[in-house]
């Protein structure tokens, strides 16, 4: 009997009708009443108004309740049975005053479903008044007294097709980080499915001898070698007699040692000013071999290849993704062979590494 293949049920994608609760709490038995605006927000009176922000860190404190953002609205009317101010209409109303708002409702939805804290930035000026202009929310883990801790993460929105400026997301990654806080980002797509990345400065080291360790008569030999190479598209074979003693540089093929073109300009000292960052992660005492199966400039080891994997992807910001959908396949693919994806970018005279890690 033939074997029979297994078949996969598709996941169910959430739509978040409006009008309906998105809990199985059961409502109150009077009906509550809406928010109504106030000072660009939306205003719950008391009693509602003290529940909502002592036990889910909804809403900042005003004379006589509490004033909700526009999301925290959508929230409270699927999860604690808040009628919309107008019906189902104010939604469409509050989406053409600020059409970010479905990103916004969406991410706070997603970030509180395992009972965690999320505080949209509006509520928190004066309790944080430096915090970086991209971030949106700070959210607080299950744990962490909201009212009294710092807070776990600070959040950023992106949309997928949104452009990437990469100095821009590294210096917010740095003040967040500056802040105590782990630098979160919340990627919404076009279905209106989120992704969930951690952001973190990255320094790759390895344990690998330099030329710099070599007597001045080995390195004199080998660069000797290299001059008498042959060239092949790009690279070079070399033949040089005993053992060949930099592990980092070059493989073995062919009975004698091939270098790819940075290889060869950094044993014969005729770097180019592309080779800096080469030069930079050679330095580090890693070992770099191409990365084109894994879609990057190089796969980093910090060890021997027949020792362990290479931990790191690197990619040069000017190959790096252009956008949040190119950014997600990277990722992807590097966590699908367990490795680490990092981009590279020019800082002064050396680079900084931004290593971005899906998160949920």
């Amino acid at each position: 009997m033939a074997g029979r293949e297994r078949k996969y049920t598709p996941r169910a994608r959430t739509t978040r009708p409006i009008g309906e609760a998105r809990t199985s709490n059961v409502p109150p038995g009077q009906p509550l009443d809406p928010p109504r605006f106030m000072d660009g927000l939306w205003l719950i009176e008391e009693p509602l108004a003290h529940r909502l922000h002592e036990k889910s860190a909804l809403g900042q404190r005003t004379k006589g309740g509490i004033l909700l953002s526009p999301e925290e609205v959508m929230f409270c009317h699927w999860y604690r049975h808040v009628p919309l101010p107008g019906g189902s209409s104010w939604f469409e109303d509050q989406l053409l005053q600020s059409e970010d708002l479905a990103k916004r409702t969406i991410a706070l939805d997603v970030l509180r479903n395992g009972g965690e804290r999320v505080v949209p930035v509006v509520h928190l000026r004066e309790r944080f008044p430096a915090l970086p202009a991209n971030t949106w929310a700070i959210r607080w883990e299950r744990h962490e007294p909201w009212a009294s801790h710092r807070g776990f993460s600070q959040v950023r929105l992106q949309r997928t097709h949104d452009p990437l400026d990469w100095h821009e997301l590294h210096r917010w990654v740095d003040d967040v980080r500056a802040s105590g806080h782990v630098a979160e980002l919340c990627v919404i797509d076009e279905e209106f499915d989120t992704t969930i990345y951690h952001l973190s400065t990255a320094q790759p080291k390895g344990s690998h001898d330099l030329k710099d360790n070599l007597s001045k008569a080995l390195l004199d030999a080998l660069v000797a070698s290299c001059r008498q190479a042959t060239p092949v598209e790009g690279g070079f074979f070399v033949n040089h007699d005993g053992p060949w003693p930099l592990s980092s540089i070059g493989l073995p093929h062919f009975s004698g040692r091939y270098l790819r073109g940075e290889e060869y300009r950094a044993l014969i000292g005729e770097e180019h000013s592309d080779d800096a960052l080469y030069t930079e992660l050679l330095s580090s005492g890693l070992l770099l071999r191409p990365g084109f199966k894994y879609g990057c400039r190089w796969r980093a080891y910090e060890e021997g290849i027949e020792v362990a994997h290479a931990p790191w992807l690197v990619q040069p910001q000017h190959d790096a993704p252009q956008n949040w959908e190119e950014v997600c396949l990277a990722v992807r693919l590097a966590e699908g062979v367990n490795k680490r994806w990092i981009c590279a970018l020019q800082t002064g005279k050396s680079h900084s590494f931004l290593n971005i890690q899906r998160f949920g």
